[in-house]
């Protein structure tokens, strides 16, 4: 795969005012219901071996809809973000103002922040599309049996989470929400994984054609990789924090067992950072590569064309003595004297050739 670069999302971000209130209720759409089609909501509920799914574009219409007898638990997932949608929900589920202008500030760095009967948690999600990597803001509010999640585009890396959540056997359905929050986050950890081997590979490639041809357009996208690189490491760093202070912190919404696995994407945080510091020393040495190859051949240039006036200095120094313009010169009428010249030069040249040749000068290969 040809990675093209860090792209973010083309969503118009909201301006927020340096001296406006906390919280989203000043914004002018916040009363205005977005655009048909411009934010999607699913709705999945389980529990007791059951499982449904419901989806809508109205907000309103998920707010009313029912949560079956039977479930126990409930995820909501919001693909789009806008002040009317988030105020009916902070409005419906308790979502704190703070909160729900963080949702609303696409650009937060990942943090987590517990409040009384919820945890706010920020992260940011990578991943490619069409050979881009797509950096957006995912947002989650678990109050203990719902789990609200928002993010800024439609498409997301849990389509594995969604296919187990079908399974009543799971552990989604003896742990509950709780277990949901560890499998998302934990998603998104371990989609740094195939990220960070398609810049291998991407590295694996570059290194072959550096070795090969070296071009000035392959040291700029060196230089790219490595900025791409340091920027992923920005990404992961406080995700660690975020999953470090979730087992840490003293809330009874998690549960103790999910706690355990919570542990775990801690250790995974660990190993791709670790996997971006190989990473980006195989980069530095990328460069490195590229200075020494394009070095080494600037060399062989030099070497050519030191061999090549060093042969045409004793030529010329013979040509300089018999063009001087004396009228007494030896062998200046004899008839054989021009080839004898030309014999003498060829000699020359020969001779030096295989002088370099044995001295190991010029290449033997």
């Amino acid at each position: 795969m040809q990675i093209k670069g860090i792209s973010r999302s083309k969503r118009k971000a909201l301006q927020f005012a340096p001296t406006a209130p906390p919280g989203i209720e000043h914004l002018p759409s916040v009363q205005t219901p977005p655009p048909e089609k411009t934010v999607h909501m699913q709705c999945i509920d389980f529990g007791n071996g059951q499982f449904n799914q419901f989806e809508t574009d109205d907000v309103l219409e998920l707010i009313s809809y029912q949560q079956p007898s039977w479930s126990e638990h409930r995820w909501i997932h919001v693909d789009g973000l806008h002040p009317y949608v988030i105020s009916q929900l902070a409005e419906r589920f308790g979502l704190h103002p703070l909160a729900a202008e963080d949702v609303l500030h696409p650009n937060q760095r990942s943090k987590m922040e517990a409040y009384d009967d919820a945890i706010f948690v920020v992260v940011r999600m990578l991943r490619f599309v069409d050979d881009h990597l797509l950096n957006e803001q995912v947002s989650f509010w678990f109050n203990g049996n719902t789990l609200i999640t928002i993010q800024e585009n439609p498409g997301d890396v849990w389509d594995g989470v969604r296919k187990r959540l079908q399974v009543t056997s799971s552990r989604f359905y003896k742990f509950g929400v709780s277990y949901l929050l560890y499998a998302l986050l934990d998603a998104i950890v371990d989609n740094f994984f195939p990220l960070l081997q398609a810049y291998e590979t991407t590295i694996d490639t570059l290194e072959e054609v550096i070795i090969g041809k070296p071009t000035r357009n392959l040291q700029q996208r060196v230089h790219a990789i490595k900025r791409e690189l340091i920027f992923i490491r920005q990404v992961i760093w406080p995700i660690r924090d975020v999953v470090h202070a979730l087992y840490r912190d003293e809330n009874d919404l998690l549960q103790e067992e999910v706690e355990t696995y919570i542990r775990d994407i801690y250790d995974h945080t660990l190993r791709v950072i670790d996997s971006i510091e190989i990473n980006r020393e195989m980069a530095v040495g990328l460069h490195d590569l590229y200075t020494s190859t394009v070095s080494n051949r600037l060399n062989e240039i030099m070497k050519v064309l030191a061999v090549m006036a060093a042969v045409f200095v004793p030529l010329t120094f013979f040509a300089g003595i018999y063009g001087m313009n004396f009228k007494f010169m030896p062998a200046l009428n004899w008839p054989y004297a021009f080839y004898t010249f030309l014999g003498g030069c060829l000699l020359v040249a020969v001779g030096l050739f295989v002088f370099f040749y044995r001295k190991g000068w010029i290449d033997r290969s």
